[in-house]
Formats: structure tokens, C-alpha cells, sequence
């Protein structure tokens, strides 16, 4: 995959930010802004995840899936954060066929 080109205006301050966190890694601020908007997007789908599974609209393994981390970590985190684990009988049949096919 090639990579595309985005370019941005910032505030002072969180240009300032940008350079801080460059330093510190003693990398250049490019990589710095990449590494940072990872972290960001990551944290993002996270959020986007646990909202929708908190709110009934997904099961938690749906919610994996967005955030792009494994079932098991998914549960983690919803447990650290409160958030009962619902999972009912079809919730279990129907992410048994998706991972193991229409026979389990």
C-alpha cells in the first residue's frame, strides 16, 4: 500500500505539543505526527466500540472487531470500565457461526 499525503494547520500549542513529543522520541516531527495520529485513531475506535456495545447496539465481539483488538482484551477493558458484559444465547450462536462456520 502506498502512502498518501495529508497536510494540516495547528494551533501553537499543540504544534508546540507535536515538537515536545518529537524530542522526547528523538524522531523527527513527521514520524511524531503519525505515531500520534495512530494512537489517537486507536483510541478513537476503541471509544466508537465500547459506546456501541455499552449502549446494546453490538455484541462484544462486534465491538473487537471495530476496535481491532482480540475478544479477551475487549473484555478486559469493558470490565475496567464498568461496562456488564451482555451476552445472550443468539449473541453466542451467531458469533459461532460467523468464526466457525453455519456447523459447531
Amino acid at each position: 500500500m502506498s502512502e498518501k499525503t495529508m497536510s494540516a494547520r495547528f494551533d501553537p500549542e499543540l504544534y508546540e505539543e507535536i515538537l515536545e513529543y518529537a524530542q522526547e522520541k528523538g524522531i523527527p516531527k513527521t514520524r511524531a505526527l503519525r505515531e500520534l495520529t495512530k494512537e489517537g485513531v486507536k483510541k478513537w475506535r476503541l471509544t466508537k466500540a465500547l459506546s456501541l456495545y455499552k449502549d446494546g447496539k453490538i455484541t462484544i465481539w462486534k465491538a473487537s472487531r471495530i476496535a481491532r483488538i482480540p475478544l479477551s482484551k475487549m473484555v478486559e477493558i469493558a470490565a475496567s470500565e464498568k461496562i456488564p458484559i451482555h451476552f445472550s444465547e443468539e449473541d453466542l450462536e451467531r458469533d459461532f457461526k460467523a468464526v466457525f462456520g453455519e456447523t459447531f
